[in-house]
């Protein structure tokens, strides 16, 4: 475990046991990590979190899917099916202040680490489970992957285009949102702990956080029952909105999202007769005559280079931005300005890259980051230095394959 001693963050006391795995668990648990909290992850004595090995085969350490969620914490492998296993994990429990779990509903419950088995024990504990469908009702029982349950929700509807039909998000936007709801929760029950109260259940349900995330398009339908079309890079809600080449092919987004930033958009391109045009003078209007708009800032676009364009736009104060592949937005100067990047020590190569923490808070900084730890990597340091386990009782529990 990283020596914390010098660093004082607004979690820092606040000890997680994280029994989660795959994306939106971990994703809360690296959250609160960042914080400050000591997050320490359960993993099975066998090959640790699944997504540790998502990867292509010359890639030598983690799969970057795993470093991306993992960063902060540390790894201890527990086989908690075991008789001697299991009590390691209720003593660690006895020792956390959070338990987050996001195993299959009824997991936890039979091997007697369900929250109304332990609740008795562990007053003061908060008990995060994360699942598919909710840990009650129909679909308790099923497995849930981002994909399937964005088409489910009706979110994939949303994306895409007339011509594509509905498209998922390339990234695993519903784990991730469910992590950040999960994270938003705990501190939350923290809070409400420290004012007085007890620790409390907290259950964070895939498929609700993705009906939730609906937003505007879901109220429209509940209204009148409108399903909004599909726009691609476009908008239904104001215009112009959209992807455009420059001259040299390059691709610019505009955004023209209210009455001024069309106005700074029109006069930055050099016309500015178009704000005046009364098929363009308002956003009900440009909704209207869409179509023709759309096709005049095309021409207007196809005179000049994307980063000529982008120079007086921004200039102006209108709202565009290059679109750029990954390589290009990470090595921006931008991102290096913001110090978004940085090169983190591992021990089975030089370093690893990590994406820094969003997170800036004046009097109580996130931590500094350590890499995603290897699997298993601080089991002795966990059981000797804060379970109090001797040496025999440890190897004890390593041959009798408890603990890994």
């Amino acid at each position: 475990m990283s020596d914390l001693s010098a660093y004082k963050g607004a979690l820092t006391g606040i000890r997680v046991v994280d029994f989660s795995r795959i994306v939106a668990g971990p994703h809360c648990t690296m959250c609160l990590a960042d914080l400050g909290a000591e997050v320490i992850k359960v993993e099975d004595t066998a090959h640790g979190d699944d997504i540790r090995h998502h990867k292509p085969p010359e890639i030598k350490c983690d799969s970057p899917y795993f470093l991306s969620l993992n960063r902060n914490k540390s790894s201890v492998g527990i086989d908690f099916t075991s008789d001697g296993g299991n009590e390691v994990a209720q003593d660690l429990i006895a020792k956390a202040d959070v338990l987050v779990e996001n195993f299959r509903t009824g997991v936890m419950e039979r091997h007697g680490l369900g929250y109304e088995a332990i609740k008795d024990h562990y007053p003061n504990l908060i008990y995060c489970s994360i699942s598919g469908y909710g840990r009650t009702g129909s679909q308790a029982t099923r497995a849930a992957y981002d994909p399937v349950v964005q088409a489910e929700s009706g979110l994939m509807a949303t994306n895409g285009s007339p011509e594509s039909g509905p498209m998922r998000t390339g990234l695993a936007v519903t784990d991730m949102q469910t992590g950040l709801y999960a994270a938003q929760s705990i501190l939350a029950a923290l809070f409400a702990r420290e004012r007085g109260g007890s620790g409390q259940h907290i259950e964070i349900a895939l498929f609700d956080v993705a009906v939730s995330s609906l937003s505007h398009y879901g109220i429209r339908c509940l209204m009148d029952g409108t399903e909004l079309p599909r726009v691609g890079n476009g908008s239904n809600a104001a215009q112009p909105i959209g992807v455009f080449p420059a001259r040299d092919g390059k691709l610019i987004q505009v955004t023209c999202a209210s009455e001024r930033s069309f106005v700074q958009f029109v006069e930055a391109v050099g016309r500015p007769e178009l704000a005046r045009d009364p098929r363009f003078a308002t956003n009900p209007k440009r909704l209207e005559n869409r179509d023709a708009l759309l096709e005049i800032v095309a021409q207007i676009l196809t005179t000049e280079d994307r980063d000529t364009w982008i120079e007086k736009l921004h200039a102006n104060g209108a709202p565009v931005g290059a679109i750029n592949e990954l390589n290009d937005a990470l090595t921006d100067g931008f991102v290096q300005e913001r110090g978004l990047t940085e090169s983190l020590p591992h021990p089975l190569v030089d370093s690893v890259p990590n994406l820094k923490s969003p997170v800036r808070l004046s009097e109580t900084p996130v931590r500094p980051a350590t890499a995603a730890p290897m699997h298993a990597q601080h089991t002795t340091d966990v059981l000797s230095g804060l379970l109090g386990y001797d040496s025999d009782r440890i190897d004890a529990l390593r041959n009798a394959g408890a603990v890994k």
